[in-house]
């Protein structure tokens, strides 16, 4: 013990020293963040209109800054960055030691009644027609952020206001989110970071995640017709299935008999909801100006009649799948609307110039638990496809320098303050015109991006 005194005390002694002596010493400047409300119409049912707005050391509401909107994962909200994750800090440390310039970054919130929106149109589905109603289910986020957020933080913050100096970013549901809605509006965004994204859904109904989903249902004693009660950390299949499915394919139905208190009988009416073909009821809503009760719930893209053809979109290889005649119609058209590697192409042919000229960093980690690691691989193979490989940075991970993979390795969400120093690196690269490093790493390889 007093071994150890003896040299702590020379260790602070040498360093107060060296400090005295003239040696420079690090000096990180702060940053604010500061919490801004979005006027935003009630109609699009959007529950928390808030952002936290990161603004950077020495800001001068008289210079112009480029801008970085930021979007969080499922079951977080828009303080999850700073108050979690540090993101704030990150920032201040990169742009006081010069590794980034000052950027503004904007933080909203992206949470929903059932833990988060996946920043999408939250519309009415009719199974019947495979299309979707003009009424809003579960509030409409693409709308709210495109419409609402950016110009209302653009009109009261200095930012440079074209697409090179906008950037979008995220992790999991924040990296769907940003891909969706950067080949959505491919004019708006030309800067794109996405962290762990569910972004090929034909990597949705492999077995190992249609078993995890049924392993799940199982637990909770089978098919539950009021699956409310079964969500969270316990089933995070179920959980993310539903809000997923609340995105995609939302159901709302008429209460039968409003007199009737019996819930579940009132809205598995015959032409109600439908527990055979995925759908399950998640709560009840009186509605004073129709003077109606609805049953409100979601339709998971399965099935358990199973008598019935493959799905028109499943693909021969497909359909030898074990389970395969359990994906139901549903899946197709969360496809067709919703999912990222199938929206390259309207982006190819909606917006060609802007999309070939994006810059896109995506990581994902090699032993990501929600099986990604194959969802951001082909999404980034596509890419390739489509002209944009040496505009994009991948990254896959796996533990760290002094930290073995075994121990420590890559996981969904692990490692962030890491992957975000990299991620704003490069962001920082595409802000400046300068040269992006473009390429593969395999960091367990040896081969990192830096």
């Amino acid at each position: 013990m007093k071994r150890f005194l003896v040299v702590l005390t020379l260790s602070l002694f040498l360093i107060y020293g060296c400090n005295k002596a003239g040696q420079e010493v690090l000096e990180v400047k702060k940053g604010k963040v500061e919490e801004v409300v979005i006027n935003v119409d009630p109609a699009l049912g959007i529950v928390n209109p808030k952002a936290l707005v990161y603004l950077p050391p020495d800001y001068d509401p008289n210079k112009k800054y480029p801008v970085i909107y930021m979007l969080h994962g499922f079951g977080g909200d828009y303080r999850t960055y700073v108050y979690y994750n540090g993101v704030n800090e990150i920032l201040d440390y990169m742009i006081s030691t010069g590794q980034m310039d000052p950027v503004i970054v904007v933080m909203p919130d992206g949470r929903n009644l059932v833990g988060g929106s996946f920043y999408t149109n939250s519309r009415v589905y009719d199974p019947s027609s495979q299309t979707y109603m003009p009424l809003t289910a579960f509030g409409d986020y693409e709308t709210y952020m495109i419409d609402s957020l950016v110009a209302q933080i653009e009109r009261k913050y200095p930012v440079m206001g074209d697409r090179e100096h906008r950037a979008i970013m995220g992790l999991s549901m924040g990296s769907y989110g940003s891909a969706k809605l950067w080949l959505k509006h491919a004019d708006l965004f030309g800067v794109v970071a996405l962290h762990s994204g569910p972004l090929t859904f034909d990597m949705l109904i492999d077995e190992n995640v249609v078993d995890s989903l049924l392993k799940d249902f199982e637990e909770i004693g089978g098919k539950k017709l009021w699956i409310k009660d079964y969500l969270g950390r316990e089933h995070p299949w179920l959980t993310l299935g539903n809000g997923l499915s609340a995105a995609f394919t939302p159901r709302v139905v008429a209460y039968s008999n409003p007199s009737d208190w019996r819930v579940i009988p009132n809205c598995y009416y015959p032409g109600g909801l439908d527990s055979i073909n995925g759908d399950f009821l998640l709560d009840t809503v009186f509605i004073p100006s129709f003077g109606i009760k609805v049953c409100v719930g979601v339709r998971f893209p399965m099935r358990w009649d199973t008598t019935g053809p493959y799905a028109s979109c499943l693909t021969p290889e497909q359909q030898t799948k074990p389970n395969a005649k359990m994906i139901s119609e549903d899946f197709c058209v969360w496809k067709k609307y919703h999912d990222p590697y199938t929206l390259i192409d309207s982006a190819e042919v909606n917006s060609p110039t802007e999309f070939r000229n994006t810059k896109v960093y995506i990581d994902v980690g090699l032993k990501d638990e929600l099986t990604l690691l194959s969802h951001n691989s082909r999404f980034k193979d596509k890419l390739k496809t489509k002209g944009l490989t040496n505009n994009m940075v991948y990254v896959e991970f796996n533990g760290a320098l002094g930290y073995p993979a075994e121990l420590f390795p890559g996981k969904h969400s692990n490692w962030l303050y890491a992957r975000l120093k990299k991620s704003f690196t490069f962001i920082n690269r595409a802000f400046k015109g300068e040269d992006i490093k473009a390429g593969e790493y395999k960091q367990y390889d040896g081969k990192d991006y830096e």
